[in-house]
């Protein structure tokens, strides 16, 4: 005699049920945080490529022009700054050259844009034409340029820039030149007032001048010549750029002779490092760090925490008899660490943190 035994399907309770699902939960909570990271990691990694490529076109137009290009063009008094440099715009002659435009423009032949440099230029001597602009010249100056992207911003290439004088028609860039510690504005259209603005330029790259290895008496490693714009702007410090995002342009400049955060970024008071102004460095970047290039072309992310004393280089509106004074201040042995990097000679040679 035989007994059959008849099987029986069982499921799942719901306490089992709870459990597996919280020990998902679990696992999840853990991965999520090594895929973010895994990410910005990717994303520093190609910030950081960005800035050695823009290093490495500003070593390339020193190797052709025997020179590191200026911050800006000008043109004070009807002088050019520099003196017949980067003519051949439209209307351009020996003595009306190419003027408002800045250093990341001047670089594009040197980062396969030959074809959009020529296109800006050929159409306005000016780089901070408003437009309107058509057909060919709408796309050179509207399309980004992705090396000067960081793909940890969140920011529309052509989100609107039109706060107050700050209006250039072209897409923006997550990166600037380093003017060093000293901003001034309303410079006067004169020799005397360009002079003055060329010799409060302390950074690696000057307004209206072309910087030679030699003047960056510091040391190429040991002094900022680009850094990243952009981030989280801080609401309460009535930032300029109307929309916010306190990111730059690579095109121009609405004066070469002024402050110009266009074009460049500065290190003086209350423009301490991410503080999220308009006139200062500053990255999307989780961590509280900002990557720059120095003018050797190594790259490098620099906490927020670096020591930082920017006492007596405040923003002010020109007067060229403060200039030796500001210069003075800047210079100062006192300076922090940031400060001290930010200029290329003042004979306190800082490395870079650890």
């Amino acid at each position: 005699m035989s007994t059959l035994y008849k099987s029986r399907s069982r499921g799942f309770t719901l306490i089992e049920l709870l459990v597996v699902i919280a020990i998902i939960g679990v696992l999840v909570g853990l991965l999520l945080p090594a895929v973010q990271q895994a990410r910005e990691a990717a994303r520093r990694s190609s910030c950081s490529n960005n800035l050695k490529q823009i290093g490495l076109a500003a070593h390339s137009h020193m190797d052709a022009k025997k020179a590191f290009p200026p911050l800006a063009t000008a043109v004070a008094g009807n002088v050019p700054y520099p003196n017949n440099y980067a003519g051949n715009g439209k209307n351009s002659n020996a003595g009306n050259q190419s003027r408002n435009h800045n250093t990341l423009f001047l670089v594009l032949p040197f980062m396969e844009e030959q074809n959009r440099y020529d296109t800006i230029m050929g159409n306005s001597v000016n780089g901070n034409g408003k437009g309107p602009f058509t057909g060919d010249v709408k796309n050179a100056r509207e399309t980004p340029v992705n090396a000067f992207s960081c793909p940890s911003s969140t920011v529309a290439p052509m989100a609107p820039f039109t706060g107050k004088w700050l209006a250039v028609n072209a897409s923006k860039s997550n990166y600037c030149a380093n003017a060093g510690p000293l901003q001034v504005w309303s410079v006067p259209n004169t020799t005397a007032g360009m002079n003055a603005r060329i010799a409060e330029s302390l950074g690696a790259l000057q307004h209206g001048k072309l910087t030679k290895p030699r003047d960056i008496t510091d040391g190429l490693s040991n002094t900022f010549m680009f850094g990243e714009v952009g981030g989280p702007a801080d609401v309460t410090a009535n930032n300029i750029d109307a929309d916010e995002d306190i990111c730059g342009i690579w095109l121009g400049t609405n004066n070469g002779r002024n402050g110009a955060p266009e074009a460049a970024r500065y290190t003086g008071n209350g423009k301490n490092l991410n503080r999220g102004k308009t006139e200062g460095f500053g990255s999307a970047h989780t961590g509280g760090i900002v990557g720059f290039v120095m003018a050797d072309g190594a790259t490098s992310f620099i906490p927020e925490s670096i020591n930082s004393n920017a006492a007596g280089t405040n923003g002010q509106k020109f007067n060229a008899a403060n200039t030796a004074a500001r210069v003075a201040a800047a210079k100062n042995v006192a300076r922090g660490v940031y400060q001290k990097l930010s200029v290329r000679n003042d004979g306190n040679a800082t490395s870079l943190p650890e």
